[in-house]
C-alpha cells in the first residue's frame, strides 16, 4: 500500500474545515437546539447513540460552516484587488486614495504584494487555453492546480497544507461568529468572554487570509517556474519605441502652512552626494501614470495625487538612451516605501533648485512651482 500526498491532504482539509468546526459549534450548541430538534428524547440519548448523533451533527453543522465560510473568500478577493498596485491603478484612476483603516488592514495581511505572480500565472493560462477558446472557463488559481495535479503532483502537496490551514480558519471564523451571535442564549457564558471571542475572530480571519495568500501564490509560484522550465510558453519582452518613454516619476509638492511651496528630493541610489527627483523604471503591461505614482511611494513612501503632466527628461547611460516622462503631484497620504537606504527632504524651490543634480531637474522644479502657484 503506497502513501498519497494528495489523499491524504484531501483528507485533512476534510478533517480540519469540516469535522473540527462542526463538532465545535455543536457542542457549544448543543445544549440549547438540541431539545428543540430531538424534543424530549434529546436527553435520553446515551452512549453509542448519543456518540451517532454527535457524529451526524458535527459533520452536517461543518458542510453549513463551510458553506458560509465560502463567502469570506468574496472578501479576501475584494481586499486582494487592492494590494499594493491596485491601490496605486485606483488612485490613478478616481483621484481617491483608499481611507488609512482600509489601507492598514490590506497592508497588515498582504504586505508589499503587487499580484505580479497572479498577473504572470494568468498570462500563461490564457496563452495555453486560449487557443481552446477555453481561457475563461476557470480562474487561474484553480487551473494552477489542476496543472500541478497531473504535471507536478509534489509541488501541489504545499500548496494544499497551505489551503487546509486557510479553509480551517475560515470556518473557525464562521463559528466564533455564530457563537458571538448567540452568546445571550447562554446564561453560564460570562459577558467577559465576549472580548476575548472577538479578539479571536479578528485572529481566525488574519489567519485565514494569510494562509490562503500562501496557498495561492505558491501554485502560482509553481506553474511559473514548472512553465520556465518545460520551455512550453515564451512571452517576448516588448521594446519601447524610439523616443517613448521608458521611466517615469513625479515632482512632489506641498504647500506649507505660511503659503510656501516646498518640493520632495531624495538621494540617487548609487550616489548619496547626488539628489534627484523620484522616478524609475515603467513595468511590463503599467502605464506611465501608474509607474510614476508607484515609483514615488516605492522611493518616498508618498502618495502622491497626480496632477497633470509636467514633461520629458532624456539623458545616456551606459549608452543607452533613458526618458523619463514626470508629472506634477501632491501628497495624499503617507505609506510604506521599498527603499529606505536614502534620505529624503522637503526643499523650497530655491533650495531644490541648488540641491539638484539630476539632468533637466531644474526646468521640471521650475515649471512645476510655476503650475503650483
Amino acid at each position: 500500500m503506497t502513501f498519497d500526498p494528495q489523499k491524504f491532504f484531501i483528507g485533512l482539509m476534510d478533517f480540519f474545515s469540516i469535522l473540527m468546526p462542526g463538532a465545535l459549534l455543536t457542542f457549544l450548541l448543543m445544549d440549547d437546539v438540541g431539545p428543540t430538534v430531538l424534543g424530549d428524547g434529546y436527553h435520553d440519548l446515551a452512549g453509542t447513540e448519543a456518540w451517532a448523533v454527535f457524529l451526524f451533527s458535527s459533520y452536517l453543522v461543518g458542510h453549513l460552516v463551510f458553506l458560509l465560510g465560502s463567502w469570506l473568500d468574496e472578501f479576501y478577493d475584494w481586499a486582494r484587488r487592492y494590494t499594493r498596485n491596485g491601490q496605486i491603478a485606483r488612485l490613478v484612476r478616481t483621484k481617491r486614495l483608499l481611507p488609512r483603516p482600509a489601507r492598514a488592514l490590506i497592508w497588515l495581511v498582504f504586505k508589499d504584494e503587487r499580484n505580479l505572480a497572479v498577473n504572470k500565472a494568468a498570462r500563461i493560462k490564457a496563452a495555453t487555453l486560449g487557443p481552446l477558446g477555453a481561457a475563461q472557463s476557470i480562474n487561474t488559481f484553480q487551473w494552477s492546480k489542476a496543472l500541478l495535479a497531473t504535471e507536478a503532483p509534489s509541488s501541489l502537496v504545499g500548496v494544499q497544507r497551505f489551503e487546509a490551514d486557510s479553509k480551517f480558519f475560515r470556518c473557525f471564523a464562521v463559528v466564533l461568529s455564530i457563537t458571538i451571535l448567540t452568546w445571550s442564549w447562554h446564561d453560564m457564558w460570562p459577558v467577559e468572554g465576549v472580548p476575548i471571542a472577538l479578539l479571536l475572530l479578528l485572529l481566525a480571519l488574519w489567519r485565514y487570509m494569510e494562509q490562503r495568500l500562501k496557498a495561492t501564490n505558491q501554485a502560482y509560484w509553481n506553474v511559473i517556474t514548472l512553465t520556465a522550465q518545460s520551455d512550453k510558453v515564451r512571452f517576448e519582452k516588448p521594446s519601447p519605441e524610439e523616443g517613448e518613454p521608458t521611466h517615469a516619476g513625479g515632482v512632489v509638492t506641498r504647500t506649507r502652512p505660511d503659503g510656501v511651496a516646498e518640493f520632495l528630493l531624495l538621494q540617487a541610489k548609487d550616489d548619496h552626494e547626488q539628489w534627484v527627483l523620484p522616478k524609475g523604471h515603467v513595468e511590463e503591461k503599467e502605464n506611465l501614470q501608474e509607474a510614476a505614482t508607484r515609483e514615488v511611494l516605492e522611493e518616498t513612501g508618498v502618495w502622491g495625487l497626480i496632477e497633470r503632466e509636467l514633461g520629458t527628461s532624456s539623458y545616456e547611460v551606459e549608452g543607452k538612451r533613458v526618458v523619463v516622462r514626470y508629472f506634477l503631484m501632491t501628497p495624499v497620504g503617507r505609506g510604506r516605501r521599498t527603499d529606505r537606504n536614502r534620505e529624503q527632504e522637503w526643499l523650497t524651490l530655491d533650495g531644490a533648485l541648488a540641491r539638484s543634480t539630476h539632468v533637466g531637474a531644474k526646468t521640471l522644479l521650475d515649471t512645476a512651482a510655476r503650475l503650483h502657484a
